[in-house]
């Protein structure tokens, strides 16, 4: 099987180089700070081989800061280094090893990205995102089937990734469909997430069998995001997958969408009834917003209460992806006119750009 194409990214400061929640140092290679490499398993334990990206050339070999041993099928081992990056996926005994071409910034956050990559944002422990890493919590050690719902732009899918920064990479699952998926293509990503070996089963019984017995040897977490997309057929074969699984060899499993995701899952019956923990995310109240947005990026930090109530009440709707937007538009009008302080006049040009002017006509209203 051929190793599947990676991301180009980039070296991290002092040579260091992190892949599959492992940090090697690459100071003796040709490999600078800044520079793009495609990192592959070395043969060596320990160690990961470096070429350049563009010309296939040989830049060395980088080397564990702390290796760790191989780690068996059976048994879970967790990563002894600080919290891995995500979402990654699990190699399984004698598959063939995967080609990764990877951006690894040593000692640097492992957060989910923020909407927009907007620089200086950070992580508000919200409600929300509390309850979300304790629910997550307490349904990966049951073992059990959970829902997060609620509206786009919310902070589900973020807080979800937050909250699973302490799993070990290897055991992270992560299904995401942008178009509405069938039970084979849930086959197909799945025989791809934990690199099995040889051409996927053509009948659907031998498939499914072939997946139950993967996924029962360790103890994997199962997160299927954009929900919504999902159709009753979809729900129920996870749910398939899911029961024939026992005790701690048994996946636990994450569903992370929209309304319509909840509203499959609580009108069936034997779905409803598997739920472990509804989780719903609403947006914030003004006075949760007057709380959050200046931790959530400076150049709120000093700004009047007034003014972002204001920037709420006209485009943020409580949101952090609508707020993640205004606040780059923000700091665009602040670079351009050399400002150092938002003020009431940037923000009201910002909202106007991260919103439309007036509803959108539909075709039959013109």
């Amino acid at each position: 099987m051929t190793p599947p194409p990676g991301v180009n990214r980039r070296v991290g400061p002092q040579g260091h180089i992190r892949w599959q929640g492992r940090t090697y140092t690459g100071a003796l290679t040709q490999a600078h700070a800044g520079t793009r490499v495609t990192v592959r398993p070395s043969p060596q334990h320990g160690q990961i081989e470096l070429t350049d990206p563009a010309t296939g050339q040989d830049l060395g070999t980088a080397h564990a800061l702390r290796p760790t041993p191989p780690v068996p099928d059976t048994t879970p081992q967790p990563e002894p280094t600080t919290a891995p990056e995500l979402p990654l996926h699990p190699t399984t005994q004698g598959a063939e090893p995967m080609t990764t071409t990877t951006d690894t910034t040593a000692e640097t956050s492992d957060d989910p990205d923020f909407y927009l990559d907007l620089p200086d944002a950070r992580i508000v422990a919200t409600e929300a995102l509390l309850e979300a890493g304790e629910n997550i919590a307490d349904t990966i050690d049951a073992r059990a089937m959970s829902c997060i719902y609620g509206d786009a732009g919310l902070g589900k899918t973020f807080s979800v990734l937050a909250a699973l920064k302490e799993v070990a990479p290897d055991l992270v699952l992560l299904l995401q469909f942008r178009s509405r998926p069938t039970p084979r293509d849930i086959r197909m990503e799945l025989f791809e997430a934990l690199h099995l070996e040889g051409k996927p089963p053509a009948h659907p019984s031998e498939f499914d069998r072939l997946l139950k017995l993967s996924l029962a040897r360790r103890p994997y977490v199962l997160v299927c995001d954009e929900a919504q997309q999902f159709s009753r057929e979809c729900f129920e074969f996870v749910r398939h997958l899911w029961d024939t699984g026992r005790k701690k060899n048994r996946p636990a499993v994450l569903f992370v969408g929209g309304e319509e995701c909840y509203k499959t899952l609580y009108n069936e019956p034997a779905l409803a009834s598997r739920i472990y923990i509804w989780q719903e995310f609403t947006p914030m109240e003004p006075d949760e917003v007057l709380k959050n947005i200046p931790l959530f990026h400076p150049v709120w930090a000093s700004a009047p209460a007034d003014l972002i109530n204001f920037v709420d009440l006209e485009a943020g709707g409580g949101t952090f992806r609508m707020w993640s937007k205004i606040t780059h538009h923000v700091l665009e009008g602040m670079k351009h006119r050399e400002l150092s302080e938002v003020n009431e006049t940037i923000a009201r040009w910002a909202v106007r750009r991260a919103r439309p002017a007036r509803p959108v006509r539909r075709d039959d209203d013109r």
